[in-house]
């Protein structure tokens, strides 16, 4: 059964093709519209990332806003109806994501329990100017497991290998998917100086996390992205 760590906030997660858009259009149109409408209704911006051209999806941006808790949620979903409070401004944006094209898919999402918040990770200074996204599909009702032994095996060799761990979050209406964010030491440099992770002889926890990891899942896709100029943690 899914858990829900109560210490734990909510986040939303948008993931937006530009069809026919460019990224800086993109920019400006959401600083002027849709960040100030959100952060009106108290979401705060956690990261907005667009995908490199050679591991992913592109031309796409990732959003994601974190929240306190569904009420949050529900609140931001009455204000952005039809005759809500900013109903007008959610129109606007929506206009310009018709008008070039876009198209997406929207995720809301639990942190797993070892996850920091915004707040906490800016104190920290912690950078994600360029981070592996990992949109894991984990066998049925086992995505805490996952991201359990996650931790115990794959995330100390991970974060010595230049790669740390933002976090993981479990989507909250699916019941086999959890995604993870690696943020790369020097952000392109962790490729020229920590790739390929191991050669001939891969360490013997990555030997047992490749033993254990499939048990677990079903398949994954990755993705390279880079933080947009509004991002915050970079």
């Amino acid at each position: 059964m899914k858990k829900y760590h109560s210490h734990t906030l909510l986040y939303l997660h948008e993931t937006i093709d530009l069809g026919g858009g460019r990224s800086d259009r993109f920019i400006e149109m959401f600083g002027d519209v849709y960040q100030p409408m959100m952060e009106d209704l108290g979401a705060r911006l956690f990261a907005i990332w667009e995908t490199t051209p050679y591991n992913g999806h592109w031309p796409q941006v990732t959003i994601m806003w974190e929240v306190d808790a569904f009420a949050d949620y529900a609140r931001i979903g009455r204000a952005q109806s039809r005759g809500g409070s900013h109903g007008a401004a959610q129109a606007k944006w929506s206009a310009f994501l018709s008008e070039i094209g876009a198209s997406g898919e929207g995720r809301i999402m639990y942190a797993g329990k070892s996850n920091k918040t915004l707040a906490q990770l800016r104190d920290e200074k912690f950078s994600a100017g360029l981070v592996i996204q990992e949109i894991m599909q984990t066998k049925p009702g086992r995505q805490d497991d996952y991201i359990r032994e996650l931790e115990r095996l794959y995330v100390p060799w991970s974060e010595r290998t230049g790669k740390r761990w933002l976090g993981s979050f479990i989507t909250t209406f699916r019941f086999n998917e959890v995604i993870h964010y690696w943020a790369l030491e020097g952000d392109w440099d962790c490729f020229e100086n920590h790739y390929p992770s191991w050669k001939e002889n891969p360490p013997a926890e990555i030997v047992t996390w490749m033993s254990v990891a499939p048990a677990l899942r079903d398949g994954w896709e990755d993705s390279i992205l880079q933080a947009l100029p509004s991002s915050p943690l970079q």
